[in-house]
């Protein structure tokens, strides 16, 4: 069996899953007092192509003064547990978007977060898949 064929024989739904992963909080665990988890899912690849180029320069260099404002709206937008979008939430925290409520609640936890969605999204570190195309 080829992988066309292979391919065709996996339900067509399958490829519209989206993965989600829990993982620790230390940010979160210290601010309510109790071990926590959240739940991250992977992003489409073009809203994470798009949230990345927010860190971008016009000259398509990485800008390092927003690279922290980046990360935080990737980990707004995989995050899936606890709801960065809830309205109540927001107002309760008193920040305008999902992002800023990432920085509030995980402050530097945010790098981490969004590493791992990138990872979850198929996005990995290239020095990691150049090694892997080479092998």
């Amino acid at each position: 069996m080829n992988l066309v064929e292979k391919l065709m024989a996996v339900d067509r739904g399958e490829c519209e899953k989206i993965e989600t992963k829990e993982m620790k909080s230390k940010q979160l665990s210290k601010l309510i007092g109790e071990d926590a988890k959240i739940t991250i899912q992977a992003v489409d690849g073009n809203l994470f192509g798009a949230l990345s180029a927010s860190g971008l320069d016009d000259d398509g260099n990485v800008d390092y003064g927003r690279a922290f404002d980046t990360n935080a709206k990737i980990a707004a937008a995989g995050i899936k547990d606890p709801d960065l979008k809830n309205d109540g939430l927001l107002r309760h925290l008193g920040v305008a978007t999902p992002a800023d409520a990432a920085i509030k609640i995980f402050k530097g936890e945010v790098n981490k977060i969004s590493v791992a969605i990138a990872k979850l999204s198929g996005f990995d570190d290239e020095e990691t898949t150049d090694k892997e195309v080479k092998n």
